[in-house]
């Protein structure tokens, strides 16, 4: 009810928001608790900071001293469209914002909430609010696979496949640390559109392996040097060589350059509920030779490669 009303009373009473071009990301920082408004392509955009108090809301540190969490309550609308409101991530530390345009045949254009939270990879969530009916439907994404999704969104996401369709370019978050150093570590694009009013992973879709074979360009030259702490790259540069097509000459490559005698990505084959003092029970980690067995295993967990 209280989003509900928030949603009336913003269309009735609420100023004229600001132009923005269509598919560029506004910014509501939760430390700030301003409101934020736009609009673009004749939809609105209202974004207000949530008050502790309000369901479904898990308190932040910054409710014991200014009586707001990090949540905003973001309500879309326009003219003959009914408002929805959703509510942006309650761990974010803040939320970009867009209206694109997810299909060239939708009727109107939809909105991008990406909730960030920060830190070395840059973790986030999506909720894409997908036109619906005479008003919008949410559809979330919080995860890829099981792993974090990470980096941003470009503004004016594009449509590089060529079906219509926007492809939202992130990045594969199961990289985090694998391979040791983390901060020399790219991560992989991976990439999604929405088909039917659903999120759809793209990434395997060949009129893409051009986005994946320019990555390789981005990971080659560490991976294939002399540099310390090189292996995380050359776990990047095979993942886009397996969605560019490119598999078997890259791994020859990698062959002759990786790092021996550096970390490797060797799990644990019982749940993290079921480790002791945070740490795999003994027996229970599954070891490998070198980098390119452990690789191998680790493509094949990710999703890159068939077992």
């Amino acid at each position: 009810m209280r989003i509900i009303l928030l949603a009336l009373s913003w269309f009735l009473i609420g100023a004229a928001p600001a132009d923005a071009p269509i598919g560029t990301f506004q910014t509501w920082a939760s430390y700030k608790k301003l409101p934020l408004d736009f609009t673009s392509g004749g939809v609105s955009v209202h974004v207000e900071a949530m008050p502790c108090s309000n369901p479904p809301a898990t308190e932040s540190e910054s409710c014991h001293y200014d009586g707001f969490n990090n949540q905003a309550f973001v309500t879309v609308g326009g003219r003959g469209v009914a408002p929805m409101t959703v509510l942006t991530d309650r761990q974010s530390s803040y939320a970009r914002i867009a209206i694109v345009r997810f299909d060239q045949n939708d009727p109107r254009p939809g909105v991008i909430v990406e909730s960030q939270y920060g830190g070395s990879g840059g973790k986030l969530t999506l909720q894409l609010l997908v036109p619906s009916s005479n008003s919008y439907r949410s559809v979330s994404l919080e995860d890829y696979k099981g792993a974090d999704l990470e980096g941003q969104l470009a503004d004016l996401p594009q449509d590089l496949s060529g079906d219509g369709r926007i492809d939202l370019k992130l990045e594969d978050g199961a990289f985090d640390s694998v391979f040791g150093c983390n901060a020399c570590t790219p991560r992989p694009p991976i990439l999604f559109a929405v088909k039917e009013g659903k999120i759809v992973d793209e990434s395997r879709d060949p009129a893409l392996r051009g986005v994946f074979a320019a990555d390789m360009v981005r990971s080659a030259p560490m991976c294939l040097s002399n540099k310390r702490y090189r292996n995380g790259a050359c776990a990047a540069y095979i993942a886009d060589a397996v969605r560019a097509g490119q598999f078997e000459a890259a791994w020859a490559l990698m062959l002759k350059h990786y790092e021996h005698g550096s970390d490797l990505w060797e799990p644990c084959n019982v749940p993290v509920s079921a480790w002791v003092n945070h740490r795999c029970p003994e027996g229970h980690v599954t070891h490998f030779r070198d980098f390119p067995e452990s690789l191998r295993a680790f493509l094949v967990r990710a999703g890159y490669l068939s077992s």
